[in-house]
């Protein structure tokens, strides 16, 4: 039985992706704890499903497979038996969203729904409701926010290309959710009846979840908006002219765009 990691970032379904490996799932899945400490403090699991691990390949790598054996009695000397030595086998997927849409929707998040778990979540909190709209997006950008994000994305994307995960895209999965999560399954090769799996995407669907149709918005719900492109409704010609400065490359690199001119 594979060990499971979900590979991902904020605001890219990844609380939707969680709830429904779970219902898939349930005695096998590892809770989330803030700063990912469920992956990078805990000894992993063999056989377990591992929800939204936000973390780059760079860190994931050496956590998970050590090259060195390390010292006994520590997390990484039991992963170094169970997965390099003892070769117990794993898969991951990875889930990414258009870095424009993510920055939209995580900044609604911290500013207005997001449950204060931790002091970085509350600082942001504050700081945005202190600035204006645009200057708050820009903060994201240089707050380490969306570095770290774009990090995970392209990190993973050469190692998809390498074979060493899958990768999916948040928008081709609100698009066809059955689908997408039909694929996860096989890829994953993780044993759950087709109709039993159709029953718990339909039932976790925004539409479902929110009685909201997809675009019809609240800001105060984790759920905002359900769809993907928001981000034009939002870019000042300020904020497109610095993201691609920034970020213009990873958008081309995850082939969300051909080029700048958008």
């Amino acid at each position: 039985m594979n060990t499971v990691f979900h590979i991902t970032h904020v605001k890219s379904g990844s609380q939707w992706v969680y709830q429904i490996l779970e219902e898939c799932t349930p005695t096998r899945i590892v809770k989330p704890r803030v700063k990912v400490a469920q992956f990078y403090e805990d000894p992993i699991l063999p056989g377990k499903v591992y929800p939204t691990v936000y973390v780059p390949y760079d860190r994931f790598a050496p956590t998970f497979i050590p090259k060195v054996k390390p010292a006994p009695h520590v997390s990484a000397f039991q992963n170094w038996q169970n997965f390099v030595e003892g070769k117990a086998p794993w898969k991951a997927f990875v889930v990414v969203r258009d870095l424009r849409d993510t920055l939209i929707s995580l900044y609604f998040s911290l500013k207005v729904s997001h449950e204060i778990i931790s002091n970085n979540v509350a600082n942001e909190h504050r700081v945005l409701s202190e600035l204006s709209f645009e200057d708050g997006i820009l903060h994201l950008f240089g707050a380490g926010n969306g570095k770290l994000i774009a990090r995970i994305q392209t990190s993973w994307l050469e190692a998809s290309k390498r074979g060493e995960a899958r990768l999916f895209r948040y928008e081709d999965m609100i698009a066809d959710e059955i689908g997408q999560y039909e694929q996860i399954m096989d890829y994953c090769e993780m044993d759950i009846p087709r109709a039993r799996l159709h029953e718990i995407v339909t039932r976790c669907s925004f539409a479902k979840q929110t009685g909201r149709k997809p675009g019809q918005e609240d800001v105060s719900s984790h759920f905002r908006k359900g769809i993907s492109g928001d981000w034009k409704n939002h870019f000042t010609e300020k904020i497109s002219t610095e993201f691609k400065k920034q970020f213009g490359q990873v958008l081309i690199d995850m082939g969300y765009e051909e080029n700048l001119e958008w």
